[in-house]
């Protein structure tokens, strides 16, 4: 680790969270003087971290389990998020065992602080107890990217997808379990702006507060209920963490949770405040792809750009973990490389992908290309089947007419085998198509859609018309 990580590991650990023990019961102090007798200890690491990461909101859920020492009499936790993004607003402390002697009295704010909150605890005990600090952050984000590799022939290709998790909360996270959770969450308030102090607590609206905190806990009960059932009927083992470091790549298990999905990776993770960690997601070899090179006057201003498409499903034979068709895919970018026979690459580009769910077709728009070039020629204008009215003046006009246009697509194609191509051509009114001789498809009452096939090296030219029928 880095030498200035080191230090800001160190430093935000012992500033995050500290145990004043109240011990006036121990020394026979009486209550009233019981503000003499504070002793700052600094709490142990927690046990256990757990982070459910939204990437659709910034916003982050943590689980902390922590074993502290307790005096019999008043005990008082004081937490501080100092330096970090944490959202006071969140903060909830639980007993995880010693229940019946352990009380929470109450929660109070240090006078003249904007930054820690005191949580004061009745003990009948003399010893240690688990205890569980839950709260949300800011600051922790994770996004998916693709790396897709295409055969000579562009008719299949390898794609790996991997998980980057961010960490800019200003809290480190030595040994946290990271589930990613993809969906939506709507929040009122920004959470890195309560971490900051920049609303009083007095002026925080408490039922909208309230409300999107109950919400998000009421998602993330659901997330674990049905994580549970999985478990339980053997449908979705929980992964066992690697017997020694880094020896096998993480896995990360994938689970659909109604309107969200969770992604649990494998182990334990070490996410120091302001790194990068990168994991595999999956990894699919020889997945189906089809290229499709399309023109469009309303998408592409009638240039060729090219476009990969294949679904996201299980290929046969494919391992059910780690294959296309087990999850949705995450919006992100796709890096795509074009391998010729040589084994050589060729960067394609990096193509935003959007949310593709289990099954759905994924589009992915490489931009122009010069692979095939299309030119688009107006070879005629004709004028005709009029209808004339008379008028009562007995002068006459014309009440209809339809207007005829030919057209001439030259389409190139300078690669070594044979292309689709759809081109699509836009056009005012209710137009009928004329003399057409190849595959199209009339899309909407303005719209029409050609299909040829153009060979390898070869220069193909297709003529249509376009009816156009005019009515005063």
């Amino acid at each position: 680790m880095p030498a200035a990580a080191s230090k800001s590991y160190m430093s935000n650990r012992v500033k995050s969270v500290f145990l004043l023990l109240f011990i006036g019961v121990a020394l026979n102090l009486p209550v009233r003087d019981l503000g003499a007798t504070i002793e700052l200890v600094t709490v142990p690491k927690s046990q256990a971290v757990q982070l459910t990461i939204y990437n659709s909101a910034d916003i982050t859920m943590v689980k902390e389990s922590r074993e502290l020492t307790f005096k019999p009499g008043l005990n008082t936790i004081q937490f501080s998020w100092a330096g970090t993004l944490i959202d006071p607003t969140s903060l909830r402390l639980t007993f995880l065992d010693n229940k019946g002697k352990l009380t929470l009295r109450d929660t109070s704010f240090p006078p003249g602080r904007n930054d820690a909150l005191q949580w004061n605890i009745d003990s009948e005990l003399s010893g240690s107890a688990r205890v569980e600090i839950n709260y949300f952050t800011s600051g922790i984000t994770w996004n998916a990217d693709y790396t897709a590799i295409t055969n000579a022939k562009e008719n299949a290709m390898n794609i790996d997808g991997f998980i980057r998790v961010i960490n800019n909360s200003g809290e480190d996270y030595p040994n946290a379990e990271v589930r990613l959770v993809v969906g939506t969450v709507n929040l009122v308030e920004d959470i890195a702006g309560l971490a900051q102090g920049k609303w009083r607590y007095a002026d925080l609206d408490e039922d909208k507060r309230d409300r999107v905190r109950n919400g998000f806990k009421r998602k993330m009960k659901k997330a674990e209920a049905a994580k549970a059932m999985m478990e339980a009927e053997d449908i979705m083992p929980s992964p066992a963490a690697p017997a020694s470091g880094y020896s096998q790549p993480k896995e990360i298990v994938k689970e659909g949770l109604s309107e969200y999905f969770l992604f649990t990776v494998e182990g334990k993770e070490k996410i120091p405040n302001g790194w990068q960690k990168r994991l595999k997601a999956f990894s699919a070899k020889d997945v189906d792809v089809k290229v499709i090179y399309r023109a469009s006057d309303r998408l592409t201003g009638g240039s060729v750009h090219k476009f990969y498409e294949f679904r996201n499903t299980k290929e046969k034979g494919a391992d059910p973990k780690i294959s296309l068709g087990v999850s949705p895919l995450p919006d992100g970018t796709v890096h795509i490389f074009s391998e010729d026979a040589k084994n050589n690459l060729s960067y394609q580009g990096g193509i935003y992908m959007k949310y593709a769910a289990t099954g759905d077709k994924v589009k992915l728009d490489a931009g122009q290309t010069r692979e095939v070039v299309l030119r688009t020629f107006t070879r005629d204008f004709k004028r005709g089947s009029f209808v004339t009215e008379t008028r009562y003046d007995k002068s006459h006009y014309v009440k209809e007419w339809v207007d005829e246009y030919f057209y001439e697509h030259e389409l190139e194609n300078t690669l070594g085998r044979a292309v689709s191509v759809e081109i699509e051509r836009t056009f005012p009114g209710n137009f009928e198509p004329g003399k057409i001789s190849f595959k199209y498809e009339k899309v909407d009452s303005a719209t029409i859609k050609f299909f040829p096939e153009v060979d390898g090296r070869e220069k193909k030219k297709i003529a249509y018309s376009i009816r156009i029928e005019h009515k005063e």
